[in-house]
Order: C-alpha cells, then structure tokens, then sequence
C-alpha cells in the first residue's frame, strides 16, 4: 500500500460518504481527514462560485490508482482533484534556523 494526499473540492458534502465508499471500493483506506471549509473560486466551475475543500491522506495499492481516478472523472464525484504520492521517510516538517544574536 501506498500513501498519497488527496485533495478535492465538493459541491455539497453529503457526497462525501459516497467518495468513502468508492475509495473503499478501490481497496483505499482514509487515514487522516483534514476540512479547510468552503471557499470561493478564481473563476466559476460548472457556474458554481464556491465549494467545500478537503484534503485526506490515504493508503491504496498503486495499482488500483489509475482506475480510482478514472471513476472520479467519470461519474464526476468531486469537482476538481489532486492526488499526490507522500514521502513517508519524511517524519516531520523542518523547522526555521534560529538567528545569531549580534554581539
């Protein structure tokens, strides 16, 4: 199984038990969930001006993930999409340098 980072936009978020199951259809798993809320649009998609974003972090085989996608375009589940594969060897975030005092 690989981790990737899915982020997607809904028009409405009763849809998102349906997108649960069609990833669990794939052989996916949601591990982590992460709402940013409703935002507006650069420009209108499907003359809607705002939509629900939502990034999860998910486990599937990297086999299955061609025809995941496929289904998203096809039946047109979510509006737009991002699927990104993570790193996991990358444990934590770097943090910023602290600066030297001028002495």
């Amino acid at each position: 199984m690989n981790r990737y980072e899915f982020t997607f936009i809904l028009d409405d978020t009763k849809v998102l038990k349906t997108l649960e199951e069609v990833l669990e259809s794939f052989d996916g798993k949601k591990v982590e969930e992460n709402a940013w809320g409703k935002r507006t649009f650069a420009y209108p998609i499907n003359k809607l001006t705002a939509g629900e974003y939502f990034t999860w972090q998910i486990d599937m085989p990297s086999e299955k993930l061609n025809d995941f996608k496929l289904k998203l375009n096809y039946d047109q589940i979510v509006m737009r999409y991002l699927i990104m594969t993570v790193d996991q060897r990358v444990k934590k975030v770097a943090k910023p340098r602290k600066e030297k005092k001028a002495e």
